[in-house]
């Protein structure tokens, strides 16, 4: 009886489909920037929930990659094969070589020389030109739209945050103990808001589908007596979230400066994710004295940086 339970048994498996192994409900990616002179800087990973676990520059350098901890590499693990997404080009795969450190402003960062080559650059600058991001794991990142500033939809796009730039530039005048701005709110509103930079993006999730736009503005006054031909600007970035049917949402920030520019942050965007019904932004964000490496989740009515790396700096 016992043996015939038992080939009843046995014979039920075998006709039954074969289980799969549990999945893994993650999709899991790490992220670096490459830089022209084909080093990478790792600085997000994703599984399940973002990390940071590349070292800008541990105490002990790995002097080969099987030196490098297998942590550090995030989700996809030390085995993982990286590709170059380089705006519109197509993917290319990348290989990793050896640790190297590179120096970054005023600072030292730990990369990982690969065999990508960009186009000729100064090596005296600060900082190394970005082509572009490096990518391990099973996710491929969308582009994102850089709009003409001269294109009728930027048109609108100047009328739609007027208002929020005004208040914006108003709270930044008023940040100053010791100093006044020389024209008063009415004054600064004659002088035109112009663009400099529009990134977009079409989004859509189980949240909703909405636009979202990145814009870089400026507004210029005339130089001053002592301003040694150097003007006042006002400086705005930010993002606008429009949903159709409704009044887009507005999330700017402004600075007071001069026209160097002094502390000005302006984005460079390598592209967007989609991870698990979440819409993200891969970018980088630098003035003249330092980079930051961001990654950005991005709702209809919310833009919230989930990932702020700094890649390097000089002290003001």
């Amino acid at each position: 009886m016992r043996s015939a339970l038992l080939i009843a048994a046995l014979a039920f498996l075998a006709a039954a489909p074969p289980v799969p192994p549990a999945a893994d409900a993650h999709t899991r990616v790490s992220l670096a920037v490459l830089r022209r002179d084909g080093v990478m800087l790792p600085f997000a990973s994703y599984d399940g929930s973002w990390s940071v676990p590349w070292p800008l520059l541990p105490t002990a350098i790995p002097i080969a990659l099987t030196d490098v901890p297998k942590k550090w590499w995030g989700a996809p693990g030390p085995d993982a094969r990286w590709t170059a997404w380089i705006d519109d080009d197509d993917p290319r795969p990348l290989m990793v070589r050896t640790p190297e450190v590179v120096r970054i402003f005023c600072e030292r960062r730990l990369g990982v020389r690969t065999d990508y080559a960009g186009d000729p650059y100064d090596p005296r600058e600060p900082t190394t030109p970005k082509d572009g991001i490096a990518l391990a794991g099973d996710a491929a990142p969308l582009p994102i739209t850089r709009v003409s500033v001269n294109s009728p939809e930027a048109r609108a796009l100047v009328a739609a945050i007027t208002d929020a730039f005004n208040e914006e530039e108003k709270l930044a005048s008023r940040r100053f103990t010791r100093w006044r701005h020389p024209y008063q709110d009415a004054q600064r509103k004659a002088y035109p808001i112009q663009l400099e930079a529009v990134y977009r993006a079409h989004e859509r999730t189980t949240r909703g589908e909405w636009d979202v736009t990145f814009v870089e503005a400026v507004r210029r006054f005339p130089p001053g007596p002592k301003d040694e031909g150097c003007g006042l600007i006002t400086f705005a970035h930010g993002w606008v979230r429009q949903t159709s049917g409704k009044t887009p949402d507005v999330d700017i920030g402004a600075r007071v400066t001069y026209c160097d520019r002094e502390g000005v942050s302006f984005m460079q965007p390598f592209g967007r994710l989609h991870l698990e019904n979440e819409a993200y932004w891969i970018y980088q964000l630098s003035s003249w004295r330092d980079e930051w490496y961001v990654v950005a989740r991005l709702r209809p009515r919310e833009s919230r940086p989930i990932v702020v790396v700094n890649g390097g700096a000089c002290p003001q």
